[in-house]
């Protein structure tokens, strides 16, 4: 009994300092003035939404700046989250995902969509400087390879369920797999037809009917997921800590 409470409480501290290391921010009308507006560090704020495959993908790149480059601060606003009304009054978001770049409490630039480390650098005319690398740790021959976390949330106002699973190699991200399965009320089952059929022809992997809606799958080899071009350096602790800060139930 010690030896398996020392293990989970052993895995725990593994996981608050990879949380701890990636150093983002989340953000809400309560804490948005003192961590963007008053910041003294430029700040890339990442408006993202649990249902918008871009944003899974863009991850591991927000994870990587943040570890990687001490003098900026990478913040994230939840747009399903309550508490945010007033960000969302303030700034022009039509898109997910959104990056606001901020300078001195001033929005300089915004991206849309899933950008490259060096095209949210220039975007904020900013040239970051590279914390030295760390020895690598010796991993344990008995780290965790799977990773599968899921959410509630929500796609064009209907409720959703967003599962992303992961397998780790030895040095990256070997495969990614995201599956959303979107409920569609009886009072709207009348578009559902049309509904798939627009989500289909916007090429973001196969579309198949449910017996409660329909569910969209991205898989490690669809040319949507090619085209985004995710970064695939992230460890498991800094994943799992990634997509837990975006509300995410992981095992």
């Amino acid at each position: 009994m010690k030896r398996i409470i020392f293990i989970v409480v052993a895995f725990a501290a593994i996981l608050a300092s990879a949380a701890e290391d990636i150093k983002i921010v989340k953000v809400n009308d309560s804490n948005f003035e003192n961590e963007v507006l008053k910041s003294k560090k430029p700040v890339i704020l990442d408006i993202t939404s649990t249902s918008c495959p871009p944003c899974l993908i863009m991850i591991p790149t927000l994870i990587g700046i943040a570890k990687n480059y001490p003098d900026i601060k990478i913040a994230t606003v939840g747009i399903d989250e309550p508490g945010i009304d007033n960000i969302k009054a303030s700034l022009p978001i039509q898109a997910f995902p959104t990056f606001f770049l901020f300078k001195d409490g001033k929005v300089v630039n915004q991206l849309v969509g899933v950008v490259k480390e060096e095209e949210l650098f220039a975007a904020m005319q900013y040239t970051p400087s590279k914390k030295t690398a760390a020895k690598s740790a010796k991993k344990s021959k008995n780290s965790p390879r799977n990773l599968v976390c899921k959410t509630n949330g929500q796609f064009n106002g209907l409720k959703n369920l967003v599962t992303i699973s992961f397998v780790f190699g030895a040095t990256e991200i070997e495969n990614v797999d995201i599956v959303t399965d979107v409920f569609v009320p009886p009072e709207k089952e009348s578009q559902r037809e049309q509904m798939i059929e627009h989500v289909r022809a916007s090429g973001k992997g196969e579309v198949t009917p449910t017996m409660t809606g329909f569910r969209m799958h991205i898989d490690n080899n669809c040319r949507f997921m090619k085209a985004m071009d995710m970064k695939r350096t992230s460890t498991y602790g800094e994943m799992r800590a990634g997509l837990e800060l975006q509300g995410f139930n992981c095992n």
